[in-house]
This record gives structure tokens, sequence and C-alpha cells, in this order.
């Protein structure tokens, strides 16, 4: 809901075209004002870093580099890349996390926070500060081409005692927030949905760290260290993307309710899809006593929880969703431009869910699925920064035209790039593979991955857009949160439950 000063604000200035949320306006205490700021902060961070690294590996493929660079070409490759994997996608997906653990926190205690003692302070400011440090720990090492690559999936890492102790950091502090949330919410009956949804994606996350643990628990012996690191994560990852999906989903249902001013679905319903996620990925630390270490039927039993359980929930908000903007089509041309971003994040993650059905476990047809997939959720939190977090913060922008081209342009130029890795793996492209060992025998293999290379610079654009808008924003001076009082009806404020 936007206030009298903001209304007299739009008829100075242009028109500002996103309310604030009003079920969190005004919630922010200086407190949690510092934690918001820190955990928006935090991945865009990465972000930048993901780039840099990014940057550096490119850098690396020009002939005579290593004699300038201090590092040798092969070895800080493969090292720069399974770092820009983790700035890029698992940080930032943590991040955004803490965000939305923070915010929602605040909106449970009302505005008074009257039930935030000194213990939960401590407990955000340790959450926050660690994953900080947790930056350091894991950057240290790749710039310091130590430890060896193990490039396994969902969450590749460098074997060295920095990275695992960056990692492990990591991952305490974004429990430390959710923990706090889920003790404040244990003797509350009546749960916003939001909140539950935030509340449900802490729980799965939860579970993907107890997978974790029981994984190296329970680890067969004689393993080598990449195959290790596989088999502990691998389980784990999958929950993850539980984790991943709901807090999309989360995403959505704010953006529907602060941008076009309703819900996709009752708040009822959308309670009940995210305690069946929940259901859904507390079967995995069963998996690990049901059968026994390194079983292929493990794997298969993961992959079914993957295909089976999470489509339901999905689909059921997601058509909630397509049915409004099908309903509000007239308003979505005038409307801000988040809602652009909200399209091209739904368009783009049901091309992915559609070639995933298609995927093979050897060729880059299944990088095409999942690299759709996650900028697919990488839009959905773009929007939800400049639609929510920094309003929030007090900090707004008025660059619809930008924003826009923002949105398309990732979304559109990602789309090109998972298209074309697919065509790619349909002709025999092995995926991790790079130069000659991909096999480039055919003009229909280059012309594939030349169209990929193409798509991925037109998405890097519209990221490079997005961390620099929001980065300037949140340098900027005189952060005063947006205050509200809180009306029946408004913008924002007429969530259909």
């Amino acid at each position: 809901m936007i206030d009298d000063i903001d209304l007299i604000d739009r008829e100075k200035k242009n028109r500002l075209d996103v309310a604030v949320d009003g079920r969190f306006a005004g919630v922010l205490t200086p407190h949690f004002k510092h934690e918001l700021f820190g955990w928006v902060s935090l991945p865009l961070v990465a972000l930048g870093v993901a780039g840099f690294l990014a940057l550096l590996i490119a850098l690396l493929r020009v002939p005579g580099a290593e004699s300038v660079l201090p590092w040798s070409s092969q070895s800080f490759f493969e090292k720069g890349l399974v770092a820009h994997v983790t700035f890029a996608f698992v940080i930032w997906y943590m991040g955004v996390h803490g965000a939305l653990t923070v915010l929602v926190t605040a909106q449970t205690l009302g505005p008074h926070n009257a039930e935030l003692t000194g213990a939960g302070i401590l407990i955000g400011r340790t959450g926050l500060y660690g994953a900080g440090l947790s930056l350091l720990l894991l950057l240290v090492p790749v710039l310091g081409d130590l430890g060896e690559p193990s490039p396994n999936n969902y969450i590749p890492v460098l074997v060295h005692p920095l990275y695992y102790a960056g990692l492990t950091l990591l991952a305490v502090s974004l429990a430390l927030p959710i923990l706090r949330l889920l003790t404040i919410l244990r003797a509350r009956r009546d749960v916003e949905p939001v909140t539950l949804g935030v509340a449900a994606a802490g729980v799965i996350y939860l579970i993907a760290l107890v997978c974790i643990a029981v994984a190296w628990l329970v680890r067969p012996a004689g393993l080598d260290m990449q195959t290790l690191n596989d088999f502990v994560i691998w389980g784990g990852g999958h929950v993850l993307q539980f984790t991943n999906t709901a807090l999309m989903l989360c995403a959505f249902y704010l953006l529907t309710r602060i941008t076009l001013g309703e819900t996709p679905v009752p708040g009822r319903v959308f309670s009940w899809m995210m305690l069946l996620m929940v259901a859904g990925a507390a079967v995995g630390p069963l998996l690990y006593v049901t059968y026994s270490a390194g079983d292929p039927a493990q794997r298969l039993m993961f992959t079914d929880l993957y295909w089976y359980v999470l489509p339901v929930p999905t689909t059921v908000i997601v058509a909630g969703i397509l049915y409004l903007l099908a309903r509000r089509w007239r308003d979505i041309r005038n409307a801000a431009p988040e809602v652009t971003g909200m399209v091209v994040s739904l368009a783009l993650f049901g091309f992915g869910g559609v070639i995933g059905f298609f995927e093979s476990s050897v060729d880059t047809r299944t990088p095409a699925h999942y690299h759709a997939a996650l900028i697919a959720v990488t839009l959905a939190f773009m929007a939800l920064y400049f639609a929510l977090f920094l309003p929030l913060l007090g900090l707004r922008t008025e660059r619809r035209r930008l924003r826009t081209w923002m949105y398309v342009l990732l979304g559109a130029g990602q789309f090109l790039h998972s298209l074309s890795l697919f065509v790619a793996g349909t002709f025999g492209v092995a995926r991790k593979t790079a130069g000659a060992g991909q096999g480039l025998d055919s003009w229909q293999k280059i012309a594939s991955l030349s169209v990929m290379g193409v798509g991925g610079l037109i998405a890097v654009i519209g990221g490079v857009i997005f961390v620099v808008l929001a980065g300037k924003l949140l340098l900027a001076k005189g952060r005063e949160g947006v205050t509200a009082s809180l009306p029946e009806t408004g913008v924002g404020a007429r969530p259909a439950e």
C-alpha cells in the first residue's frame, strides 16, 4: 500500500510503478533493515564475483594469456568454473532465501517486533556475517589456484579445506535465520501464506542438509574424492531443487499480489501446495536408510521424487498464475516491468520443463534443461528485487524501459542458449567437455554451439544490467525503509484468500 507522502511524490515526479506490499510495510526495525540490506547485497556481490571469474576464464582462452596472468590456463579454468557455478547459483539462491526469511520473520512479529530478543538479534547478525565471511573462504582457494576441482552435480567443489569450510559456514549461516523463523512460528496457528511458503522452503533446506550429513555417514569405502563428493552432495542437491522451486513460487505469489493486486490462487491452496512439497522432500533422508549406499535404485528414487512429486504443486500454482495473467491481459502492458519479468520467467521455466523430459545424462540436453530452469528462478528473484526488496529499503528506480529490457535479454538469451544446447545434445555433443573434447565433427554441432554462444552473450548483458542497476541503488545514500498503513484495499494489499 502507498502512503500519503508517496502519493505526493508521484504528483511531483515521474510515476513510481511498484507499490509497497501492505503486509510488509512498516515492519522493518533497524535490526531487520540491517539484516535485509545484508542478505540483499550478498547475492549481488556473489553475482559480481561470478562475472569476474567468467571474465578471467574467457581471458585464459586467449593465446599467450598464461604468460601474463598468474595462473596456468587449464588449472585455473577448471577451478574458476567450479567457483563460478557456486557464486552464480548456490550463493545467489541462498542469499535471496535469507532475504525472504528475514522479511517474513519481521512480518510475523509485527511492527513493534516485541518478541525479538537479544538472542534473536544475535542469531540474525551471526548468520549474516557468517555468510559474508564464507564468500572470502570460497574465493581464496580459487584465486590462489589451490586444491583440485570436483565438478560434481548441483554443488561442484574444490577439494581444499578452505573451500569446504566456506561451504559449511554458508550452509550454517542460512540455517540460523531459518531456525529463528521456525521457532517464532511454532506456537502460531494462523500463518500468512507467503510466510508459510518461505518457512516450508526453510524446512526443505534443512532436510537437504540432513541428506548431505547422512550421505557422509553412510558413504561407501574406497571412493576417490570426486566420486565421494558427488555421492555426498547428489541426494541433498536433488532436495535443494524443492527449495528453489518453493522460493520461486513464493516470488510469483508476491509479484502478482504487488503488481496486479491479487494472488494467483487462494491462500489456503498455496499453503497446502507448500506443505505437499515439504512432504515430498521429507522422503529424501529415508532413502539413505532404505537402500544400501551406492545402490542405483536409490538414485532412481531421488529422481522420481523430482519428476513425480515436484510437478504437482508447481502445476497448480503456475496454472493459477496463467489464468490470472489471461484474465488481466489488458493490465499487463501498462503494469510494472516486473510483470514482464514474471511472464518471461514462466515461459523459460515451462520450456525447461518440457525439454527435461527428453534429457540425457551424457549429452548437453541435460545442461540445456537445468540452465533454463535455473535462469527462470533467477528471473523471478530479479523481479522480486525491484518489486519488494529495494522498495522496502527505500530504494526505487524509474528505469522502466531498462528493467524491461533486462528481463527480456536474460530470458531470450537463455532460451537461445538452452535451445542450442539441446540441439547440440541431439547430435551427440557430450556434456562437461570443452574444445576438442566436444568432437565437433559436423556442421550441425558447430552451428548449434555457435548459436549457444550468442545466446549466452545476450543473457550475460541482461545479467550485467541487473547487477549494475540494483548495485547502484544499494550504494545510494538515505536508506530509509518505506512505511505505510494497512488498509483492506489498494494495490499490493488485496490478496485473494
